[in-house]
């Protein structure tokens, strides 16, 4: 018995199986299993040195398609230290800037909105358990002090995918 197969059928399967490429294709690329706010399942803290552990990706391999990252920036030696959110970069306003810092322990970050790029929020990814609401307000900020030696990423969640990452490197 031959069975013959409508216009329609075939759309519509072909529909299906695209959306279900798409959804696996959308996401980033890691095997991060995130918690309802965004932020990674607690991990072991990365090396001082920020290379990769077992658990957790190098800040060169975390920070691969992030466009304004250069290396790691030395901010030692202060108490506090504040990295801009929204900052051009990833072809649009969807950066850190600066993207990857050194401070020493103790010190405390604190991230500004700039207004640009839309809705961000600072998510820790690994080696961290930290999470900021989501908010496009210019002049918004969020502060982490960062008490124990390690390696930190975190990411904007709603722009992860588009490259909008940072790293702490805490000595």
């Amino acid at each position: 018995m031959e069975r013959s197969v409508d216009r329609r059928t075939v759309l519509r399967t072909s529909g299906i199986a695209l959306a279900g490429v798409v959804a696996g294709c959308s996401g980033d690329s890691s095997d991060d299993e995130t918690t309802e706010n965004g932020t990674a399942e607690p991990t072991e803290s990365g090396t001082p040195d920020g290379t990769e552990t077992p658990s957790q990706p190098s800040v060169e391999s975390f920070l691969s398609n992030t466009s304004n990252f250069d290396g790691i920036e030395d901010m030692t030696g202060t108490d506090s230290v504040g990295i801009d959110v929204g900052t051009e970069a990833n072809g649009a306003y969807y950066g850190f800037s600066p993207a990857a810092i050194r401070v020493d322990t103790g010190t405390t970050v604190t991230w500004t909105w700039t207004g640009q790029g839309g809705i961000h929020n600072v998510a820790a990814q690994h080696g961290a358990d930290f999470a900021s609401e989501q908010t496009s307000d210019e002049g918004h900020t969020f502060e982490q002090t960062f008490d124990s030696s390690g390696t930190v990423l975190y990411a904007c969640v709603p722009h992860k995918g588009a490259g909008m990452k940072g790293a702490i490197v805490v000595e």
